[in-house]
C-alpha cells in the first residue's frame, strides 16, 4: 500500500519524482514503521529513453521479502550494481 501511495503521489509533485526518489521515500516510510527491506540500483545498456551518449540507463526498485513494493516495472531488464538493506530480518 505504501509503495502504491508513493507512486501515486509522485505524479503530483512540482519536481520530477522518478524511481530513485520514490524508492528513497518508500524506504523511509517503511523503516519508520519498522518494516525491513532492501532496495536495488541497476543499469542497462541500449535504452531508447536515455540521452546519455553511453546508452546507459539506471533504475531503482525496493523489495520487502519476495514483494517488490516500488519500481517493479521493468526491473528485470536491469543488472543490479548495488543493494542497500535496512531492518533486522530481511528474510532472504
Amino acid at each position: 500500500m505504501i509503495g502504491y501511495l508513493v507512486s501515486a503521489a509522485a505524479h503530483y509533485t512540482p519536481w520530477q519524482s522518478l524511481c530513485l526518489t520514490q524508492v528513497l521515500v518508500t524506504q523511509r516510510l517503511l523503516a519508520k514503521r519498522g518494516i525491513p527491506g532492501q532496495f536495488y540500483l541497476g543499469v542497462r545498456r541500449g535504452c531508447e529513453l536515455t540521452d546519455d551518449p553511453t546508452g546507459l540507463s539506471a533504475h531503482a526498485w525496493l523489495q520487502c521479502g519476495d514483494v517488490i513494493v516500488n519500481g517493479a516495472a521493468g526491473c528485470e531488464r536491469f543488472t543490479v550494481v548495488s543493494t542497500f538493506r535496512w531492518g533486522d530480518d530481511f528474510g532472504g
